[in-house]
């Protein structure tokens, strides 16, 4: 079977992401800075019986240096040799902030998390990636960002910068064996999401866990989707 990169694996579409591919049969490494959450969702994945297939790894995005993403990669190459798939998921969203009055700690702290770290991970994962004959780079956007920009700030530009960095690395990486996407999701039910819209029932929302099969079957069988663009 095939191997996965998920950050932000410890919760949410993530959560969802892993759960899923260990269930295919994959080998899967969680990689999420909530050691407390990872250890949470390996007690339900030996529930299921897939937890021998996945590897914790807490790393927090946020504080980790070029040392540590060095380190990544030699861990990957060394226990797998290739990666089959990287799912780049995790962010940084804070509360709805103008951008008048956005604290700059925390917009330097958001784009580092949402767009700097992605850019390490693309260059930690890019040439394990390579040494597969059919690899995944997916990219998770936010549709909100453009439907209803204000108030986002430093979430909304990270994303945005996201999307031209994998347009950036589709473009220049041309190969058969490698597929970049970017996935332009909707508004789904989620902790951040309950957080920021706390009058809204979560209920009446899709659920990560449709989200991430409708995700997975597109990128799995090479597709386009209105709302998943094949770079």
């Amino acid at each position: 079977m095939s191997t996965y990169l998920v950050t932000g694996a410890a919760q949410g579409l993530g959560k969802a992401l892993s759960t899923q591919l260990l269930q295919e049969g994959h080998d899967v490494i969680l990689l999420d800075k909530d050691l407390k959450a990872l250890n949470k969702l390996y007690d339900e994945l030996e529930t299921l019986g897939t937890a021998e297939r996945a590897a914790l790894y807490p790393m927090d995005l946020l504080g980790a240096n070029i040392d540590h993403y060095a380190e990544l990669q030699s861990i990957l190459e060394e226990t797998y040799g290739q990666l089959d798939g990287v799912f780049l998921n995790a962010a940084l969203l804070p509360a709805f902030t103008p951008i008048a009055h956005f604290d700059y700690k925390q917009w330097y702290e958001v784009l580092h998390t949402g767009l700097n770290a992605n850019f390490h991970l693309i260059q930690t994962t890019l040439p394990l990636l390579l040494k597969s004959a059919d690899a995944r780079l997916v990219a998770i956007g936010d549709d909100n960002i453009l439907q209803h920009p204000a108030f986002y700030g430093a979430y909304g530009v990270a994303k945005a910068g996201l999307q031209q960095l994998m347009r950036s690395v589709a473009a220049e990486n041309r190969v058969p064996q490698l597929q970049c996407y970017w996935a332009q999701l909707g508004t789904f039910a989620s902790e951040t999401r309950g957080r920021l819209f706390p009058g809204e029932n979560p209920l009446n929302l899709p659920q990560a866990e449709s989200v991430a099969q409708h995700l997975l079957e597109i990128v799995s069988e090479g597709l386009n989707a209105e709302d998943i663009e094949k770079l």
